[in-house]
């Protein structure tokens, strides 16, 4: 028997409001101890996903640049801007501004082999799953799809989302 998304995914996943700030953003994943958040809607629709790469990109110092426009013609850009200044320039934007708009999703009847695929060809932590309506029911990450695999090689029969951080409180 395969082994489905259901079978391994985190039931309560983190999520932000579509509408919070990015400052409740970063306050959210420190206090949860994540890198990512789903991003729903007023009916937990899943609409973006902010990760922690996503903030970083917004704040990491950019060099200088030159832009041909044809000819000899030339336009430098300078980023003068410090790290403080960015940080704090983003702390009253909208979450929405730097999320992902197209999210890649998994449904619960998926098989975990799909889902590994995908996460190890794009390189993504984890994938929000959603009902047949968009909303979000749960989490699968890969370090939860590696304890299925050591799990499966090992013979250890143990339920891999009993415990998907150890020493870790479960998601609240």
């Amino acid at each position: 028997m395969e082994r489905r998304v259901k079978d391994i995914m985190e039931k309560e996943a983190y999520a932000c409001h579509c509408g919070q700030t990015l400052s409740e953003v970063v306050q959210i994943f420190s206090a949860k101890g994540t890198s990512g958040l789903a991003v729903v809607d007023d009916g937990r629709h899943v609409v973006g996903f902010i990760s922690d790469g996503d903030i970083m990109k917004a704040v990491a110092e950019q060099k200088t640049r030159s832009i041909s426009c044809g000819g000899f013609a030339s336009m430098m850009l300078y980023d003068n801007e410090s790290f403080e200044e960015k940080a704090k320039a983003l702390k009253h934007r909208n979450v929405m501004e730097l999320a992902v708009k197209k999210v890649l999703c998994a449904t619960a009847d998926q098989p975990v082999g799909e889902i590994a695929s995908v996460l190890g060809k794009k390189r993504f932590k984890k994938v929000p799953v959603v009902d047949e309506d968009g909303r979000l029911i749960g989490m699968v990450r890969r370090a939860t799809i590696m304890q299925c695999l050591f799990g499966i090689l090992f013979g250890d029969d143990e339920d891999p989302a009993a415990d998907p951080r150890p020493g870790q409180p479960r998601p609240a």
